[in-house]
């Protein structure tokens, strides 16, 4: 068992950054509760993947079921919106809205939209492009497409549908996506320049990303696929409007350029809990994206060995949900508050999460879990 001790509560420095909502996208289903549902039952998510996304380098996928786009957002401007898009829009009205479409959360014109990708809607792009070389002239494309080509127009979408005017970014940085805007929103907030912030990341699935994720591996075996988008709802602590569901202690991020992710992670979960003032063996909980390759591995090893032995166990696997890239630190994220939301010990644990990504990137992320039911 652990040897984690809950802290006593204490009250927030007013400036300190607060989760007070959260909201899930995932092949779950569309909503948090059937997430949070989803992983205790520990229920898999793979399934047959469509036969209409043609020949595909591996049968099954983790897709979000029933999503139909115009189903869920009707039909205008949804006619040819992609999917990520749509994944984040909805992600954004399960945060603010209630079952009736009635706003929840109040805004202002400096509430910000930061929302972490991998490199946007990529069966959009390829499509897009297919069509400069298979019409008869190069020109002959979709036009009304180009607007969703944009890595930034989820972000973009989610502020215009809730008329959400404060800093609004788009960060690229694929599986540690969403600690690195989680990063960014602290920033700015600190800074005067947001006032609360929706947080998150989204990634979809689509034969395109299917088939650049096993290139992008050659000799490994095709990854199980999956998709979603979570997102945060993220105040001073000092300001909040709801009770808040975990603090911010740190967010720290560095570049594997030694091309050995242990070490990597290692020092930047060190550099994480020593910036928020707690010992390695005060973490109660601890998420990896648990990434079907090398890095995912060599991250699993390395908070395995530096974190106490329940500490893994307490937050089910993200590989239930398959690779789902950029989403991931932000599902994961959801996962500790859903975790911390039915057990009445979490009340002031810490928990930790960390990501890695293919191309270097290691984040980490460390929370007080405030004990609210999430």
């Amino acid at each position: 068992m652990s040897t984690a001790a809950a802290t006593p509560a204490a009250p927030l420095p007013p400036q300190t950054p607060v989760i007070t909502g959260w909201s899930a996208v995932s092949p779950y289903g569309l909503g948090r509760e059937e997430f949070a549902a989803g992983l205790r039952g520990g229920a898999k998510t793979a399934v047959r993947a469509d036969p209409e996304l043609g020949p595909l380098p591996s049968p099954d996928a983790c897709m979000v079921p029933g999503f139909d786009i115009q189903g869920l957002l009707g039909k205008k401007g949804t006619a040819k919106m992609d999917r990520l898009t749509a994944l984040a829009l909805v992600a954004s009205d399960g945060l603010l809205l209630d079952d009736e479409g009635n706003r929840t959360v109040r805004t202002d014109d400096s509430t910000g939209v930061v929302l972490g990708i991998t490199m946007g809607s990529l069966e959009n792009v390829t499509n897009f492009l297919r069509q400069s070389y298979t019409q008869a002239r190069p020109f002959h494309v979709d036009a009304g497409r180009i607007p969703f080509g944009s890595l930034n127009h989820a972000a973009g979408a989610t502020a215009i549908r809730h008329g959400l005017k404060g800093p609004n970014t788009t960060v690229a940085g694929g599986r540690a996506s969403g600690l690195l805007a989680l990063n960014y929103a602290r920033r700015l907030m600190s800074q005067g320049r947001a006032t609360k912030y929706l947080v998150g990341s989204a990634e979809e699935f689509s034969a395109a990303h299917a088939w650049y994720e096993h290139t992008a591996a050659p000799g490994e075996p095709a990854p199980l696929l999956g998709e979603g988008c979570g997102l945060l709802l993220v105040e001073h602590a000092g300001t909040a409007e709801r009770p808040p569901l975990a603090a911010v202690l740190s967010v720290e991020t560095r570049v594997d350029i030694d091309d050995d992710p242990y070490a990597a992670v290692t020092a930047c979960a060190r550099r994480a809990l020593d910036r928020a003032g707690v010992g390695a063996d005060e973490v109660w909980a601890a998420v990896p994206c648990a990434a079907p390759s090398a890095a995912g591995r060599a991250e699993h090893e390395a908070l395995t060995a530096l974190l106490p032995a329940a500490a893994l166990s307490r937050v089910p696997s993200m590989e239930l949900l398959g690779d789902t890239g950029a989403a991931s630190a932000s599902l994961q994220i959801g996962a500790v508050l859903a975790a911390a939301g039915s057990d009445h010990d979490a009340q002031g644990r810490i928990a930790l999460v960390s990501a890695v990504d293919q191309d270097g990137a290691v984040a980490c992320a460390v929370l007080r879990l405030m004990g609210e039911n999430a």
